[in-house]
């Protein structure tokens, strides 16, 4: 059987949007999701004389599901599932949050007042039979009698833009982890230290890694490697003052405006950029500064709390080889949860980073890489920063620049796991092995 339902958003964070109505999909009795396809971006389907602020671009996905139910106790569990993704009352073609739409039921034809299948205006819209098309090329059109596969030809690449409403294919995925695009703004960065010291070509990338796939951005102006000192909070802010307001104020052009993320152990300087509106800090020290901490139970943004033995990084100074590096770090990570929400941090803003390479040695940093699923039982999001970094040398003697291989090869094994983020040098080269590796 075919079942294929719709998904849409042009309102607030469509990604996220997207994200919860999967959710809420998934949580539907009698049904079990079997596969997700790639995200569409699309201008929107509007009246004539629509009001200016419903021209906001679509975000269009779809998911083939195998249900028990009928097309009608679907339909009725699907509203339902729109509410709990946080559709609220919108104007007819109005803007709206998500769009959750029951596209095809095998070859099922039904006209009624509020239930018709298949979907009407298949056809017409690129948004909605290419997703169709990812995920069951060969299911055929009940009136039409040809195949996804044989509808869509007119319309040419997925990736071009130049299918009614511009629609084309993007990067991101609402079924992978969401990656996490790094921004060194230092000139001694292990990997890319000096590549974007100038705001100008910052910014430039910083739109490269989002057309490649991230949805979040990671700026870092003090580098933690093992070869470096650290520097004052002045210097970081020197650095810093550039180019992140330009960002901020750039990022609602992107085709996915990027959350902006900042790689910083200074209390000073997360709360200067905090003012300006980041939406993350992601802190190296591990809130081991009461400073940080006060400064983030002040704030509503997310914080990333990173594991580690010394910051900057230094290779002599690791966990005991005796060790269970799982074990430690997860009782770490228990203790940091409350001790962050017995501050006034609310659990839902805690993401949790294992610190690979940090304060580890080669084999403690792969094995909990390995095991890296026991860190859901926390209860809190997770994200992993091992790109690049000195322990794949185990599988390689590339320079760190060239490790993409094998920082790949370990990212598609976390996302397996269920690991939420992923940060990564090359955003490209992972978002095209996920958006592979999920068609099968």
């Amino acid at each position: 059987m075919t079942v294929i339902l719709g998904l849409g958003s042009n309102l607030g964070d469509r990604l996220d949007n997207l994200r919860r109505g999967l959710t809420a999909i998934r949580a539907i009795a009698q049904t079990a999701v079997e596969q997700i396809s790639p995200v569409y971006v699309s201008d929107a389907l509007l009246p004539d004389n629509a009001p200016p602020d419903w021209h906001r671009p679509y975000l269009n996905c779809a998911v083939r599901i195998n249900t028990h139910l009928t097309p009608r106790a679907l339909l009725a569990e699907l509203k339902l599932a729109e509410k709990k993704a946080g559709r609220l009352p919108e104007k007819v073609w109005g803007p709206r949050i998500i769009d959750i739409d029951l596209l095809a039921f095998d070859q099922q034809i039904i006209d009624e007042t509020d239930l018709t299948l298949p979907h009407p205006h298949l056809i017409q819209r690129p948004f909605v039979l290419w997703p169709l098309a990812d995920l069951a090329a060969d299911w055929q059109h009940p009136i039409y009698q040809k195949t996804a596969a044989e509808l869509i030809t007119a319309w040419g690449s997925r990736f071009n833009g130049c299918a009614p409403f511009h629609t084309r294919q993007i990067a991101q995925r609402i079924d992978t982890p969401e990656w996490v695009g790094i921004i060194n703004l230092t000139p001694n960065s292990f990997s890319d230290g000096g590549r974007l010291t100038y705001p100008a070509a910052a910014l430039s990338y910083a739109r490269q890694l989002v057309e490649a796939g991230a949805s979040i951005l990671d700026i870092g102006a003090e580098a933690t490697n093992v070869d470096v000192e650290g520097i004052d909070p002045e210097q970081e802010w020197q650095r810093l003052d550039a180019f992140l307001p330009r960002l901020l104020a750039e990022r609602k052009n992107f085709v996915i405006p990027p959350r902006i993320s900042l790689d910083t152990r200074h209390a000073r300087v997360a709360a200067r950029a905090l003012a300006l509106g980041i939406d993350w800090v992601n802190d190296v020290s591990g809130l081991n500064d009461p400073a940080m901490v006060e400064c983030i139970a002040a704030s509503a943004c997310d914080i990333v709390c990173m594991h580690h033995v010394s910051v900057p990084a230094r290779l002599d100074v690791t966990l005991p080889a005796h060790v269970d590096a799982l074990t430690a770090v997860l009782q770490w990570g228990e203790n940091k949860l409350a001790a962050l929400t017995a501050a006034g941090i609310n659990a839902e803003r805690i993401i949790l980073d294992p610190g690979i390479g940090f304060g580890k040695t080669p084999s403690q940093s792969l094995a909990l890489i390995k095991n890296i699923a026991a860190f859901k039982a926390l209860g809190t999001r997770i994200l992993v920063g091992h790109s690049r970094k000195g322990f794949l040398r185990q599988f390689t003697a590339a320079k760190p620049a060239e490790r993409d291989i094998e920082t790949a090869a370990l990212s598609l094994h976390m996302a397996a796991a269920g690991v939420d983020y992923i940060r990564v040098h090359n955003v490209d080269i992972h978002a095209r092995l996920l958006r592979a590796s999920a068609s099968v």
